[in-house]
């Protein structure tokens, strides 16, 4: 399904201020006009971003954000076909979802700024996650998926009851060169507890998510530090993203985490909602030009500062917040075969 009116003409706005800034140009309008733009069609087209707003803001970061829990009990957006990304869920609660007419503008970012941000990329696609195929749904092994436009393969084995640790282990064998290695923390924790062989040199391993309150013998630094002793990556990089999120952020493990030019994070005070100056902590904010079929806003639980450049450290959740997130998937299948 693809955009029509209003909306394919702000698809287009969009589509160039991408690929303006991947090529490092100055974009033909600014952050901000865009934002504001796609705000006020998206008020004016879904009920749900008309009832959170007022009066039109003059100012990107006045756009008022919808909050991450509304996706799971309200379809948020104008979207009624097209790609559906869920969310795994919270400890106890149920799923978000995350409905758009074409994943044409995610793909389109998330390509692109994985390439820029990336030291090397690595052809083979080494995926410690569910298999797009039969998750669809999953917008983590969809943006990896992605990565197959690099020339290699991308294998999956990520199952219901956890790693599949033999099929990766052959998989690891067969390479002959380096592989890009995405996986969540959890999954991540539970391959090194098989004590798997180095990467091939030159090879790069994405981790993403976290514990989402859940105890392993291994966490934060702990697990870079026997990351880096068992499994030896010549790159170790950490990505943010999340499933009411068009666009990503990269990091590593010693710096914050950066996003892309048509992505901005504000800092709130949780309370208020007044921003917080920048470097003091606060809960997040995200404004994401490639939302054009949710919202440009989105208000998460996570705890974090965002710097003068822009860039973000992230703290975890906030207190109380429930678990969610891509780790809860290899979490919940490690929990029910017992923990082992």
């Amino acid at each position: 399904m693809s955009w029509q009116g209003p909306a394919a003409l702000l698809a287009d706005r969009i589509r160039d201020f991408v690929r303006a800034s991947l090529e490092g140009a100055q974009p033909s309008e600014s952050f901000g006009a865009l934002a504001l733009a796609i705000h006020e069609w998206q008020a004016l087209s879904d009920p749900l971003v008309r009832a959170l707003s007022g009066p039109m803001p003059s100012r990107w970061q006045d756009i008022p954000a919808v909050p991450v829990a509304l996706f799971k009990h309200l379809p948020v957006g104008t979207a009624t076909e097209g790609p559906v990304f869920r969310t795994s869920g919270t400890t106890g609660g149920g799923r978000g979802v995350h409905r758009m007419r074409s994943a044409e503008l995610y793909n389109l970012g998330a390509l692109g700024w994985a390439e820029a941000c990336l030291p090397a990329t690595p052809a083979e696609v080494v995926g410690l996650l569910v298999d797009p195929a039969t998750h669809p749904d999953s917008s983590l092994s969809h943006m990896v998926a992605l990565f197959e436009a690099w020339g290699g393969q991308a294998t999956w084995h990520q199952t219901a009851t956890g790693l599949d640790l033999e099929g990766l282990a052959v998989r690891m064998r067969s390479l002959d060169g380096p592989a890009f290695v995405g996986t969540t923390a959890f999954a991540l924790a539970e391959w090194l507890d098989a004590s798997p062989a180095a990467l091939p040199e030159g090879s790069v391993l994405m981790v993403t998510g976290g514990f989402k309150g859940r105890v392993h013998r291994l966490e934060g630094e702990e697990l870079y530090r026997e990351t880096v002793r068992c499994l030896a990556p010549t790159h170790l990089v950490t990505e943010y993203g999340m499933t009411e999120l068009s666009s990503q952020l990269w990091g590593t493990p010693e710096s914050a985490y950066r996003p892309p030019p048509w992505l901005r994070a504000v800092a709130v005070d949780p309370e208020t909602g007044v921003p917080r100056p920048d470097g003091e902590p606060g809960q997040l904010r995200f404004y994401d030009l490639c939302n054009l079929d949710s919202s440009v806003g989105i208000e998460t639980l996570d705890e974090g500062i965002v710097g003068e450049d822009g860039a973000v450290t992230l703290f975890g959740r906030l207190p109380g917040s429930p678990a969610r997130g891509c780790s809860l998937t290899a979490e919940e299948a490690w929990a029910a075969r017992g923990g082992r």
